[in-house]
């Protein structure tokens, strides 16, 4: 660890000079950041501009995704320099074990290969040429039209789960805008290693990327983020709630009537495990406990408990004692990362009320792991839908048909994500409708929950076309 003492969680447009800095501190691990005015971000954000309107907006978007896929080709060797830096130093910065960091980069990276990317880019827009010409509208003999991107996006990164800030940067890259990254305090190391491999492949694109950190919200922040908000023609915000609704209310003040503002904020998912699957208690239990393992039940996909279905050829409760095992195999094969004090009380604290009402004679029943609290599964009876403290603690619950869930999400309406479902495929479209109606917004097999595809709905909205604007041109 000692050559990733000191790392650099930036990158600036080459004319910026930068000279005093701030350290963040994580373990063995120190990460720079430059300490900016609100006139050096203006400065850089000219040169963004500038850079977009000469260079960026005038390469073929076939160039833009040959750049891309030569980029993540490099991350998916395991000798690349960026990623071994990644490997070494992701695990001190966010707490997750080494071997999640490296299963989560590839799983992350892996789908946003060149063909993957085309092919969105078709389904989203209807044609990617559009993206370099006018094209003709569909049904209209004269009419042509053309998707255009901001010419300067700000994404506000969140620090749960590491390589987020991959997708923020090819989705910016791919409708040609120039990107300004505000890195978490949490993780600031990520996005500015993807950027910097970006720029071996392609110099060019230093000029229009700038990576760096500021602390949110703060008053000694409040030029910095008039100036990125103010100058930026979409803003992109990933986080809890309540710091995207503050990136929301910042940018509001400063933004002009045209920009846009787009934010992804807390939610939750949860699986549904029909009686057929049962009939395979160890092979669904391994699909959800690993649903559950990756990144320590950390992101928004992160399952916080299972609905299982009653009247199968095993009882309920038998799933729940085949996760807890499923759950103590992959503890040895991708461990639980480091947890503080605070929460591994919470943990402490939830286990044991599960346990007296166990001991109470209430229809719960606890499987856990023999040391510490590496992980739980609460067996219990009552329906009702819980939030999980996250950091591998589940629960299962017996429900007599999976249709009955849907009343219960009714109060989560708003922050429902994702469904993994396990159930013969004569009754995946009604059950796939019901809860798409419920406000669930991506719905897949369990054991897929935390690997989705490269750009899926996130929260209900699109990869790219949520991105551009449409130019019509009449003859």
């Amino acid at each position: 660890m000692a050559d990733l003492k000191l790392l650099d969680g930036f990158i600036l447009p080459p004319p910026i000079k930068v000279s005093n800095f701030t350290k963040l501190k994580f373990g063995a691990v120190q990460v720079r950041l430059p300490v900016l005015t609100a006139t050096t971000l203006s400065d850089v954000i000219n040169h963004l501009i500038a850079a977009q309107e000469q260079y960026l907006s005038r390469q073929p978007i076939e160039a833009i995704l040959e750049i891309i896929d030569a980029t993540v080709a490099r991350w998916l060797k395991p000798d690349d320099p960026m990623r071994k830096t990644a490997e070494l130093a992701l695990p001190e910065i966010t707490g997750l074990s080494p071997a999640m960091v490296r299963l989560g980069l590839i799983r992350m990276l892996e789908g946003y290969r060149k063909d993957s990317l085309s092919r969105i880019l078709d389904e989203e827009l209807g044609d990617s040429r559009l993206l370099d010409e006018f094209r003709p509208k569909k049904g209209d003999a004269d009419g042509l039209i053309r998707a255009l991107g901001p010419r300067i996006t700000t994404n506000v990164l969140a620090g749960n789960i590491p390589g987020l800030g991959a997708s923020e940067l090819i989705a910016t890259l791919l409708v040609k805008s120039s990107c300004l990254v505000k890195v978490s305090s949490d993780e600031p190391l990520f996005a500015t290693l993807f950027a910097q491999t970006l720029v071996q492949i392609e110099p060019r694109l230093v000029h229009c990327l700038a990576v760096f950190g500021w602390p949110g919200g703060k008053p000694e922040s409040k030029g910095i983020e008039e100036v990125a908000f103010g100058r930026s023609e979409l803003v992109v915000a990933t986080g809890s709630d309540e710091s995207i609704s503050a990136v929301r209310l910042a940018a509001a003040g400063h933004q002009s009537a045209s920009a846009r503002f787009i934010g992804y904020g807390h939610r939750v998912s949860l699986g549904l495990v029909g009686r057929e699957a049962l009939d395979d208690l160890k092979g669904i239990a391994r699909r959800a406990a690993l649903d559950i393992v990756m990144y320590d039940q950390q992101g928004c996909l992160s399952p916080h408990l299972f609905y299982v279905e009653t009247g199968g050829s095993r009882f309920p409760r038998e799933f729940a004692k085949a996760l807890g095992q499923e759950l103590a195999r992959l503890e040895r094969e991708l461990p639980r990362g480091s947890v503080d004090t605070p929460i591994s009380a919470r943990l402490h604290q939830i286990r044991s009320v599960a346990e007296i009402k166990q001991a109470d004679g209430e229809e719960v029943i606890v499987f856990s792991s023999e040391t510490g609290t590496l992980w739980t599964v609460i067996y219990e009876a009552d329906p009702t839908f819980v939030l999980s403290p996250l950091y591998r603690t589940v629960r299962v619950k017996p429900i007599d048909d999976l249709l009955h869930v849907v009343p219960l999400l009714e109060p989560w309406r708003p922050y429902l994500q994702a469904v993994g479902i396990s159930v013969p495929e004569s009754r995946l479209l009604p059950l796939a409708g019901a809860f798409g109606y419920a406000g669930v917004n991506r719905i897949c097999p369990v054991g897929r929950m935390q690997h989705p595809p490269a750009g899926w709905s996130q929260d209900g909205r699109r990869f790219i076309a949520d991105r551009v604007r449409w130019v019509d041109l009449e003859k």
